[in-house]
Formats: structure tokens, C-alpha cells, sequence
């Protein structure tokens, strides 16, 4: 790209010098202790935006070899409410595979969370998280919609009651703690994010076959990652970037250059069985 603009100049400038706020971590919402709280603000405007998915997790202390830290749920490939055997792990856990969990469906929360020190009973610095949570949850959410409109206009208390399976949360709000310098309403940390390349993976036919087959996942690939680019991409790759800045005069700090040049690999085909994740919004739980 030769050719730019005033915005695309600052951008670059933006990005050269607050290079660490290139890409926001989102995280994963977790209340490790009975009695763990936390302020959200939950990013929903329109219950009808919530975000479903279907998919397997391991059993209970299983995991699914090759997929990272193996924890991450596989999207299962039947429709919701099909019991064919369009998924090899639906039809494996009917024949009684005990290492795959059924099919359950999941609602992503996608929200900004201040954790609360038990210490001091200050609130952290909020930041942009994922929480999982039954479908069934969404009712309580929709509630909440009812009662006091978008959510992303208010600033609810979140308290975790209880240990291991026993384990619920309370969604409250409190008029007291609805304060716009405790958890500022800036969602900009999800634009362009993808709940398939975060929170789960999406896997083709073949795949799940090979892992019943041989108990891991083929090809080793990276975790979906828990991060998302949150600037407008005005470069196409690093290279042009280099061009631009050196353009502009800029000199970025250089990076030695590797002993050994690795060698490009591939990227292999999309298999014609994998099939996006769907929002199930107009699904009755």
C-alpha cells in the first residue's frame, strides 16, 4: 500500500508509539472463591445479540489430547435438536464413549469486569472478558433486560455462591455501585472479535473422527487465540508497515534476524466439513 491518508497516518504513528496497545487480551471471566465478587458491564444492547454455540467437552477429568491445554469445547456438527450422525462425537457418545460429553448448549457473555479485592474491597481496573455460561442462563439475562433495558447501560454486581458443582452466581444490581468510573462503558476491546477463534474450536468431520480413532486431534495448531486486533487494520502485513513508517521516517527498533530462516509452511485447505459456529438467538431454552 503506497498510498494513505491523514487517518491512516496517525494510526501508524499511534501504533509505533503504544505498540503494547496494538491487540487487548480478552480474557475469561472467573470467580475462584465462594464469595468472589465483581462489577460487570455486560456488552448487550439487544437481547436478541446474545450468542449461543453447541459443543462437546470432555468428560469430567478427560481432555482433549491436541487442543492446547485441551479444555476448549469442540462445536459439535449436528443442528440444534438433530440427533444424526452428522457429528461423530454425538454418535460416539451414544455408543458410549465415556471420554466426550453430549452435545450442551452455551451463551458467551462478552463483558467488562473490575474484580474485587478481598483485602481491601477495592474494585481492579476493568477489563474485557468471556464468561460461559448454560443456555438456560440467558432467561436470567433476558429478566434483566426486561427490568432495566440494554445491560450495557448499567453496571451490575456479579457474586459467586458456593464451591465445585454446588457453585451459582448471583447477577444483582445495585444503584449504589452504578458508577461510570467503575467499569466505564468502552467496548472497543470486541470489535472484530470471533467467539469461534476464542472460546471454542471449530473442527471438521474428519477431525473428530481421527480423535475417536486415535485419541488426539491431528496437526498440531495454536489455542484459539484469547486475543482480538481492536484497531482498524490499516496495513496488510508487517512488511508494508515497515514501508510506511520508513516513509513517514520513522525508524522502528530493529529486530535481529533469526540463525535460521524457518522455512514458510503451508496453510492446509479448510476441510469441506467444518462448518461455522450459529447464534442460536431464536432458539426456545
Amino acid at each position: 500500500m503506497s498510498q494513505f491518508n491523514y487517518q491512516d497516518y496517525q494510526k501508524v504513528v499511534e501504533r509505533a508509539q503504544n505498540p503494547s496497545n496494538n491487540t487487548v487480551k480478552i480474557g475469561f471471566f472467573k470467580l475462584p472463591k465462594d464469595g468472589d465478587e465483581a462489577l460487570v458491564r455486560i456488552n448487550l444492547k439487544d437481547i436478541n445479540d446474545l450468542e449461543f454455540a453447541n459443543v462437546h467437552k470432555p468428560a469430567f477429568g478427560k481432555k482433549f489430547e491436541g487442543l492446547g491445554t485441551g479444555y476448549t469445547p469442540v462445536s459439535c456438527l449436528n443442528e440444534v435438536g438433530s440427533y444424526s450422525d452428522d457429528c461423530p462425537f454425538c454418535k460416539a457418545v451414544a455408543a458410549g464413549n465415556d471420554t466426550i460429553g453430549k452435545a450442551s448448549k452455551v451463551v458467551y457473555i462478552k463483558m467488562l469486569v473490575a474484580y474485587k479485592d478481598v483485602a481491601t474491597g477495592q474494585f481492579s481496573t476493568a477489563i474485557p472478558v468471556v464468561w460461559e455460561r448454560p443456555a438456560g442462563f440467558s432467561k436470567e439475562l433476558a429478566s434483566k433486560f426486561k427490568n432495566y433495558g440494554p445491560l450495557a447501560d448499567r453496571v451490575f454486581k456479579i457474586t459467586r455462591n458456593g464451591s465445585g458443582k454446588d457453585t451459582k452466581y448471583s447477577l444483582d444490581y445495585i444503584p449504589m455501585l452504578d458508577k461510570p468510573e467503575l467499569v466505564p462503558a468502552d467496548f472497543s476491546a470486541f470489535n472484530n472479535f470471533d467467539l469461534s477463534k476464542h472460546s471454542f474450536w471449530v473442527k471438521s468431520a474428519e477431525d473428530l473422527q481421527y480423535f475417536l480413532d486415535n485419541g488426539v486431534f491431528p496437526a498440531a495448531e495454536p489455542k484459539p487465540a484469547s486475543t482480538s486486533a481492536n484497531l482498524d487494520k490499516v496495513i496488510s502485513s508487517p512488511a508494508e508497515e515497515k514501508k510506511i513508517e520508513e516513509a513517514l521516517g520513522m525508524k522502528p527498533e530493529a529486530t535481529p534476524a533469526p540463525a535460521v530462516q524457518p522455512a514458510p509452511v503451508a496453510e492446509e485447505p479448510k476441510p469441506a466439513g467444518e462448518r461455522p459456529a450459529r447464534n442460536f438467538s431464536g432458539f426456545s431454552f
